[in-house]
């Protein structure tokens, strides 16, 4: 939810028009802009209008935090391909529903099925070539299931070309980052494209070595030994993955 949305909702909750919601803070069209995300308000002129219409700051910004907690929340499910979590959401969150929808698919590596529409709007918030922030990244790692094969090659050709611009001293992007990664290589693996699945795999293992990217680290080794037909080795990976709480991250992965 953006400031925007949650101003309609707090004006539509008092009944007023958006000339009385802003009357005397700022002009009626750039609030009208406000509310469709079309421009940004400064905290100063939003806290004057909520105070005018005796509305709470807490209660304002109170859905911001059970958004981040949410979000945190698929972040972690999406690391630990924690479908039930997910399913969970879908559930109790409705505002969720469609997001853990695509989600689940790209987990799955599977095509997520929604409106032409939908899809676009979705996609629309996050198709910024060349801006690898964090964000972007996480968005990309768990919206990944609306792109075809070739619109993923674009975009992770494009995240390969600015790695350099991304942060991998910080943690979560490094996550974010290993996530791409590691859910572009099940997509080529599954179409057989072994060629470019090895290329991904050495772009994972040349990112740094950071304990919370070991997971995504053995993830590449897996797909590795798969290609090799190493057995052996494939049997060591696959029990380091039991013992390290990964059962049903392993569930999802290719037997061969």
């Amino acid at each position: 939810m953006t400031i925007g949305e949650r101003l309609k909702e707090i004006r539509d909750s008092l009944n007023l028009t958006q000339a009385e919601m802003c009357a005397g803070v700022v002009t009626e069209s750039f609030y009208s802009r406000v509310e469709n995300g079309k421009s940004e308000i400064n905290i100063d002129d939003l806290l004057a209008i909520l105070k005018q219409n005796h509305v709470s700051v807490r209660d304002f910004f109170s859905v911001f935090d059970q958004s981040m907690h949410q979000y945190h929340c698929i972040r972690s499910a999406i690391s630990n391909h924690n479908i039930a979590l997910l399913k969970k959401v879908q559930i109790d969150q409705p505002i969720f529903e469609v997001e853990a929808t695509v989600i689940i698919a790209t987990l799955l590596n599977k095509k997520v099925h929604l409106s032409d529409t939908t899809r676009r709007k979705i996609k629309s918030n996050f198709d910024r070539l060349g801006e690898w922030d964090e964000t972007a990244l996480w968005n990309m790692a768990g919206f990944m299931s609306l792109y075809d094969t070739n619109e993923l090659k674009i975009l992770v050709v494009d995240i390969v070309k600015n790695k350099n611009n991304i942060n991998l001293n910080d943690s979560s992007t490094l996550v974010a980052l290993a996530n791409v990664m590691v859910s572009y290589l099940g997509r080529l693996y599954l179409e057989e494209d072994f060629g470019a699945v090895l290329e991904i795999i050495h772009f994972i293992k040349e990112l740094p070595t950071n304990p919370v990217i070991m997971f995504s680290k053995l993830v590449a080794i897996y797909y590795l030994t798969l290609i090799n037909h190493d057995q052996k080795r494939l049997k060591l990976i696959t029990e380091v993955l039991q013992k390290n709480g990964y059962s049903n991250y392993l569930a999802w992965l290719p037997k061969r």
